[in-house]
């Protein structure tokens, strides 16, 4: 055989060989268990759901709060309201009671926005969980 050919072979079988040397590692590597990358996800993932288990208790806690202080302020509203009709009707209405009435509303919607906003990020919070828990599951049927 010709010595170039006899060259061009030689370099193609320790390519070849190099390939699969790589091959073989990256095969080792995936195959032995859980590597650095895979502990540092599975960590990640552990905190992640502490986080949104804490999230959602704080997120409750104070949705109960917002909801007490909306009905008390629903109630201071509707006290304020039948004052201030009474009052126009009886044409004793004065600017700081009518004043005094619209920032009582202003209040109310205020508080009602901050209730609804807790509600939706704990029903985002719950739909997140339930992902990640059919992701678990998923990943558990796989094995």
């Amino acid at each position: 055989m010709d010595l170039g050919i006899i060259m061009a072979m030689k370099r193609y079988m320790e390519l070849v060989i190099r390939t699969c040397l790589i091959l073989m590692a990256t095969l080792l590597l995936v195959g032995c268990g859980e590597t650095k990358t895979r502990k540092e996800i599975n960590r990640r993932k552990a905190e992640l759901k502490l986080h949104q288990e804490t999230e959602l208790k704080r997120a409750q806690e104070e949705l109960w709060l917002t909801d007490s202080l909306l009905q008390q302020v629903n109630a201071e509203l509707e006290a304020l309201q039948k004052q201030v009709e009474a009052d126009k009707s009886a044409l004793k209405a004065t600017a700081d009671e009518l004043t005094l009435l619209t920032t009582t509303r202003m209040r109310r919607d205020s508080i009602r926005t901050q209730y609804e906003a807790l509600g939706m990020k704990i029903r985002y919070i719950r739909k997140k969980q339930k992902e990640l828990e059919s992701e678990a599951s998923k990943v558990e049927k796989s094995k």
